[in-house]
């Protein structure tokens, strides 16, 4: 599959002249200079905050104002960057935005990618310095791009404008030697050759428990002490992997830590990246993880991507303390033969996920996302089913997403216009759950449309208006659950959802005409103060009605064929009725005017 990035192409023609590291803007660069896309625009500025660690008169400005989340700037330099001295760039950064927002610096030429990484502020309304590690970054980068706030969609107000100053390269880590599968650390590789951040280390040391499957001399460790819970290692390859016959990666590991710990192995190349995980399944004993990556091997046109980086996250999503269960050994890294996964097959609406109608393998997850077909863990009345669907945020970005391809075309949008889900998190409320409907074809259509959670630890029923006048183009399912929240494979991290199906957009267009579904009759509709809501022989046990939020609003026990429902003191708009009889749950849009 492919990585978003490979689908920013950015202009490689420019009306400026080159320049060279270091840059100041104190007349080394102009307006002109930059070149601007996808929503960023670029211009030297007089300082905004001459204080602190910046007292200098000029700076550069980027105001990022609507269409991508990738909206930035770059500069064109003089001669490729080289990174086998000094191996970072430093570049002093002020905006108002919050403290955590990312910043993306890339390297290209001519739009290929020689290095991408992310950094966050760590201030808000104040210079600080940050500094992006590239060591063995390949001297082929002519072009620095500049992306703030990546991943969020600028609105051209205060924190969405960025300043920057004095972006030059410093002196780094010790530039590492790049290696090939399979890796047993008996030799070749030393502790300089492991790129480390966020507070992993890795070193290379003698086999401190020659036990078991694993009676090796040397192995690799890594402690995680403090930093993030997205700590790691990253090994950097000669060559890129071939999946083409050996899809599997495998490892030995030994960790103190407790069985479930989660194991994250990630792999990057110059214009993609992509992570599985692996839950531990033994503690204070060698075992054997392995990764399938038969999935990722090649991107959406057929062709294998070149993966030429190996990652190390252990014990993801927590923050490490340096103790024994922080400690990770593993030694053994290969390729081996992986099963193959089946392709996604197609489903249709409504999805239960009961009797194997949908499967794991029938998602496509991508830039984090994990998704499976689990037992229901959170049965309650809201929810009774026996099996549901999980999707993990596991590192990656805020934007991960699965997809379910459908059988054929949903039918035209106009008339069933609003899809429902159960959804189950203890991500705070008002967390957000995006859904978007999109064509197969890569990039041909889409519509999306936002929900947020009313409740934290229970399950709740979604809607999402996604009404339109379009022909029957969209054929996929595309779930963006907890959409730019946290992403470290916790609790909050992770959403269970369930019965998704198409709402009728039935509405009448009198004033006092009904509409009936599986004999489900409610008049009049549109509603001005009261609505009736009638079944013709069987009782209604419930009805719940929730607005278009999916915030439950009123819930009633009628145990009758008929019940008069008052609603005048609700705001004009479009509700959800839930209505349950013993023949099961039925669903009425109504419309309050």
């Amino acid at each position: 599959m492919k990585h978003i990035y490979s689908l920013i192409i950015l202009i490689s023609f420019y009306s400026g002249f080159s320049q060279s590291l270091p840059i100041n803007f104190e007349g080394d660069i102009t307006t002109s200079d930059f070149v601007d896309f996808a929503g960023g625009t670029a211009t030297v500025v007089p300082n905004p905050s001459l204080s602190g660690i910046n007292t200098s008169s000029t700076v550069g400005q980027i105001v990022r104002d609507g269409e991508t989340i990738f909206a930035g700037s770059k500069i064109l330099l003089t001669d490729n960057l080289d990174f086998s001295v000094l191996t970072k760039i430093s570049m002093k950064v002020y905006t108002t935005a919050p403290a955590g927002t990312v910043v993306k610096l890339k390297l290209e030429n001519q739009g290929a990618v020689a290095a991408d990484v992310n950094v966050t502020t760590t201030v808000s309304g104040t210079w600080e310095t940050l500094e992006w590690i590239l060591v063995g970054t390949p001297n082929t980068a002519n072009e620095i791009v500049f992306m703030f706030d990546f991943g969020n969609i600028g609105d051209g107000s205060s924190t969405s404008t960025f300043y920057f100053d004095d972006v030059e390269q410093v002196a780094g880590p010790t530039a590492p030697v790049p290696t090939s599968l399979p890796i047993d650390f008996e030799t070749g590789i030393v502790d300089t050759d492991f790129l480390n951040f966020n507070g992993s280390i890795a070193s290379v040391i003698s086999n401190p428990q020659i036990e078991g499957i694993n009676t090796s001399s040397t192995v690799a460790q890594v402690v995680r002490n403090g930093g993030d819970f997205f700590a790691g290692s990253q090994l950097l390859l000669d060559g890129p992997i071939n999946f083409t016959t050996l899809s599997q990666i495998s490892m030995k590991i030994y960790t103190t830590a407790p069985v479930g710990t989660r194991i994250k192995l990630e792999i990057q190349g110059p214009n993609a990246l992509t992570n599985l995980d692996y839950i531990t399944t033994v503690s204070g004993t060698w075992e054997v993880a392995s990764w399938n990556f038969y999935r990722q091997a090649n991107n959406d046109e057929g062709q294998p991507i070149d993966y030429n980086k190996i990652q190390f996250l252990f014990d993801f999503g927590n923050v490490g303390d340096g103790t024994a269960t922080s400690t990770f050994l593993f030694d053994d890294i290969q390729q081996v033969a992986g099963a193959t996964i089946p392709e996604p097959q197609p489903t249709t609406l409504p999805i239960d996920f009961e009797n194997n109608s949908v499967v794991t393998s029938d998602f496509t997850d991508f830039f984090g996302a994990i998704t499976s077909v689990i037992p229901n863990p959170k049965i309650d009345q809201n929810n009774p089913s026996a099996t549901v669907a999980q999707l993990v945020r596991s590192g990656g970005a805020g934007f991960m997403r699965s997809k379910l391809i459908l059988t054929e075309p949903l039918p035209n949008m106009s008339e069933f216009g609003t899809i429902s889900m159960k959804v189950y998190t203890e991500a705070p409320v008002g967390s957000i759950l995006k859904f978007k409907l999109e064509n197969i074809v890569p990039n041909a259509f889409g519509k999306e449309a936002d929900a947020l959670t009313t409740v934290s630890g229970e399950w709740a029923t979604y809607t999402w208006d996604l009404s339109n006048a379009d022909s029957p183009i969209y054929d996929v399912l595309t779930f963006m659950l907890g959409y730019n929240g946290s992403n470290d494979a916790s609790p909050s991290a992770t959403f269970l959802f369930d019965d998704i199906e198409i709402i009728p957009n039935s509405l009448s267009n009198g004033p006092d005409l009904s509409f009936n579904i599986d004999e489900i009759v409610a008049f009049p509709n549109p509603i001005k103060d009261k609505v009736t809501i009638s079944s013709k022989n069987k009782s209604i046990n419930n009805i719940t009605i929730y607005n278009i939020l999916g915030k439950e609003i009123l819930q009633l026990q009628p145990n009758s064929l008929k019940t008069n429902i008052d609603i005048s003191y609700l705001d004009n708009g479009i509700y959800i009725a839930k209505i349950l009889t013993s023949s099961g749950i039925i669903s009425l849009k109504l419309l309050k005017e």
